[in-house]
This record gives C-alpha cells, sequence and structure tokens, in this order.
C-alpha cells in the first residue's frame, strides 16, 4: 500500500499487518515532520508561535509546552480521523488496482503491477530519510499528497478516453513508490513532536485501531467502486482521500515540538552520519537489528507459512479468510491493552511479548485447525499490544536529529529484504516441511527478540 497509510505508525511496528515493522503510520505501521513555526499552547488555551530558530529542541522546551490531554486534543484528533480517511482510500486502491490489473494483464503483469512500486520506493528512501531530517518534513507531506493527487487525477482522465492499460498502472505505481519513499519517513518524525512522552503509546494504539478499521472499510469500498464505477472512481475515491489529508496537515496537524537544527551538511553527508549514529547509539542499532528480524521472520510466516498450511491441509480458502480475521479482531484487542498498561521499559516489555507472537508462528505449522485460530489469535494480540509499544519506544529512544534517517533504513528491511525473506522461507519448506519451516522461524525470532530485550538497558 502507499506510504499515507502508515504516517501514523511513527516508525515503530506497523498498524497494518501483525507484527509487520514499517517506519514512518500509521499505523505502519506502526508505523510515522517538521514545522517552520510551532504553535505552543498557553495555559489559557491562546495560542503563541514560536519559530523553530528561537525554540531549540530539547528537554526545555517541552517542558515549556502544555499539552492538551490526549482525548481533547483536536490537532492529534484531527491527525487520526484524516490519516483513517486516507487509509480507506489507500485500501480501496489498492483493491481497485489488484482487480483492475488481473483484467488487463497476465498474472506476470499483474503481479509485476503489485511489485514493482517496492523498486523505486527502496532506492530512494534514504534519502527521504535524510530529507526528513533537514527540511520542514510537514510541508513534504503536503506536497507529496498534492503530488500523488495530481498523479490520480491525470490517470482517471486517462482511463476515461483511452481505459486501462497495463503501462499506465505500471506509471502510477512507480511514482506512487517513489513519493512513498519521501512521505514515511517525514510522516514518521511526527508523534515525537506532536503529544508528551507519556502519550504516545496511547497515540500508536489509536493510530492502530483506525488503520485496521480503514482496512475493514476500504476493502470493500474498493470493490464496490471498481465493480460498478471502474478504476477511474477508486482513483477518483483516492484523490479525495489524499486532500483530506492534506488539508488536515496544511490546517490542524500542527506540531507543538520544534524540528531539531539541520546540520547544514550535504544529503550525502547526512545519510552517513545517520548510519554512524546507530553505530555510536547500543539502544537504536538494537531496536532496528530488533524490527529487522521480526519483519522478516513474521512476514513470511503470514504470507506464505499460513497460506501452505491451509492448502496443505484442504482447510479451503474460506478458512485462510477466518484465520486473518481472528488475528485482526485480536489485535483490536491488544490495541486497547495498550492504551491501559505501562510498563516501566516499553521497549523490553515489547520485545518479551513477542516472544509469544513467536510461539504463534511456530504453531502454526504443527498444530490442527482450532489451534492455528489460536496461534492467529495470540499473533495479532500480541501484534497489537507491542505495535504501540515498540513504536512509542522507538520515539523516544531515537534522538530527534535522527527519527527521519532511522525511520528510513528500518523501513528497507521490508522494501530490500522482504522479497529475499519470503523466497528463501519457500525453498525451506521446500526443503523440509511446513512445520519444520515454521518451527525454525520461531525459535530464531524467539531467540532474536530476547537477546534485543536483554541489550536495552532499564531507564
Amino acid at each position: 500500500m502507499n506510504g499515507k497509510a502508515n504516517a501514523a505508525s511513527g516508525g515503530g511496528v506497523a498498524a497494518d499487518g501483525p507484527g509487520g515493522v514499517e517506519a514512518g503510520e500509521a499505523g505502519g505501521d506502526p508505523a510515522g515532520a517538521a514545522v517552520e513555526r510551532v504553535g505552543m499552547a498557553a495555559p489559557g488555551g491562546v495560542q503563541a508561535e514560536v519559530t523553530a530558530a528561537s525554540a531549540p529542541a530539547d528537554a526545555a522546551v517541552a517542558d515549556a509546552v502544555v499539552f492538551p490531554p490526549l482525548g481533547r486534543d483536536r490537532r492529534v484528533q484531527g491527525w487520526i480521523f484524516s490519516s483513517a480517511v486516507s487509509q480507506v482510500g489507500d485500501v480501496a486502491w489498492y483493491v481497485g488496482l489488484a482487480w483492475s490489473a488481473a483484467q488487463v494483464a497476465s498474472p506476470a503483469g499483474a503481479g509485476l503491477v503489485m511489485g514493482i512500486g517496492a523498486l523505486p520506493k527502496a532506492l530512494t528512501l534514504l534519502f527521504g530519510g535524510a530529507l526528513a531530517d533537514r527540511t520542514d518534513a510537514r510541508r513534504v507531506m503536503i506536497l507529496a499528497n498534492l503530488g500523488r493527487i495530481v498523479v490520480l487525477s491525470l490517470a482517471a482522465a486517462f482511463v476515461g478516453m483511452w481505459g486501462v492499460s497495463l503501462p499506465l498502472l505500471l506509471v502510477v505505481a512507480v511514482l506512487f513508490g517513489a513519493v512513498d519513499a519521501i512521505y514515511g519517513p517525514a510522516a514518521g518524525t511526527l508523534p515525537r513532536r506532536m503529544v508528551q512522552r507519556d502519550d504516545l503509546v496511547k497515540l500508536a494504539a489509536w493510530n492502530q485501531l483506525a488503520a485496521r478499521l480503514a482496512v475493514f472499510v476500504g476493502a470493500p469500498l474498493g470493490g464496490l467502486v471498481v465493480a460498478h464505477g471502474g478504476l477511474g472512481s477508486v482513483m477518483i475515491v483516492d484523490a479525495v482521500s489524499f486532500a483530506v489529508i492534506a488539508l488536515g496537515l496544511a490546517f490542524v496537524v500542527k506540531p507543538r515540538l520544534p524540528q531539531p537544527e539541520p546540520s547544514g551538511k550535504s544529503v550525502v553527508a547526512d545519510l552517513r552520519e545517520g548510519f554512524g549514529y546507530l553505530r555510536r547509539s547500543v539502544q537504536a542499532r538494537t531496536l532496528v537489528i530488533a524490527f529487522f528480524g521480526l519483519n522478516l521472520c513474521v512476514g513470511p510466516v503470514l504470507a506464505v507459512g499460513l497460506v501452505q498450511r491451509t492448502h496443505g491441509s484442504g482447510w479451503g480458502a474460506g478458512s485462510l479468510g477466518l484465520f486473518q480475521a481472528c488475528s485482526g479482531i485480536a489485535a483490536a484487542v491488544g490495541a486497547v491493552l495498550a492504551m491501559r498498561w505501562k510498563p516501566r521499559n516499553l521497549a523490553r516489555a515489547g520485545l518479551l511479548v513477542l516472544i509469544l507472537q513467536a510461539a504463534g508462528c511456530a504453531a502454526i505449522g504443527v498444530v490442527p485447525r482450532a489451534g492455528v485460530f489460536a496461534a492467529m489469535a495470540t499473533i495479532g494480540f500480541t501484534a497489537g499490544l507491542a505495535s504501540a509499544q515498540l513504536s512509542a519506544a522507538f520515539q523516544q529512544t531515537i534522538e530527534p536529529a535522527y527519527l527521519g534517517r532511522t525511520s528510513s533504513i528500518t523501513s528497507l528491511s521490508d522494501e530490500a529484504l522482504m522479497p529475499v525473506a519470503m523466497t528463501a522461507f519457500g525453498f525451506l519448506i521446500s526443503a523440509t516441511s511446513v512445520g519444520a519451516a515454521c518451527v525454525a522461524i520461531g525459535v530464531a525470532f524467539a531467540g532474536l527478540m530476547l537477546w534485543s530485550a536483554a541489550r536495552l538497558k532499564t531507564p
């Protein structure tokens, strides 16, 4: 899906899939800005404007800002609402694109349409991270959404005049992939500058719930619109959703804390400094490694292992849908619990919770049908709980000046390494069995989470 769906994840675990991690969310996601002027709430409710140059992003500034309670914070509520609307359009577009690609192309061509956007995204992600740390990220997000609106409007006009074609779908997918790489890291810097540290978990949980609701609404909406109005109508729906998030960013979503001062160096130098930061910071490096492993372990089990187990056992496609629904409902329950549970160390708590998710991944390959339901519920529940915790921990752990670059580095696990992990897991199943492959991944996953939790110091 497009990067706007990740605007709320804030550099942590993605909100749109059990166990996945995406930088820059919803949420992804679990997921993930900067402005030249920062609105600071005075005790009487009057908004005082200060420039980023006159207000350094340090603890003193944070202490001086009055953050309203999250339940009455109109900026945050506007952000969650506009992001949810945007994600509804995003899911609808994804369904319409997949259906249209299947109608005009061979299976190989349809697969190319759905996957080609990952290439430009992977190639430009690091640049997008550096850009997020050195420019007005909120403006970048607005311009990216306006660019998507232009692309979709022109494509819809093309469809109206000449119909749907494979080259058109490829062009739109490539352009969206490149824009996602710019938008995602910028979005990942927003949570840290919108709310106080203690509210980061609740914000991530609310965004995750909104993202899951968007999937339930957007998927059938996309199917209905493409069936009755064609791909052009889906493009218009998605363009309108982009307009909603763009307007929300322009007029409602105004970060309260200033963006750290850029280094003044070149983009290449900033990228080198981003990797240097990970070498220097044990906690930041440990989180990034844990997120890499989380993505590369859980993703193949759910995308390949679950399907192979369901097909090989003769349970039918209906069971596969029920398994996924069970996981989604449990994830929502986990997100609700995350709003109330306040462990002392968010990162370690989230990583230790994911050991249960590792057990669920292993169980998928060996337990009977009823056990798979339990395993998927475990995976979903732990994803909902740990996603909010790890998203907040990421925002709290990474230095503000490096949020964009660190988010983009984390996202590379999905864009560059996930296809390799999927293929390797498929070969492992062929060489052994579904059960053996799932157990092997589960054991490796649990070991990595234990290692990561042990390296994170108690604050």
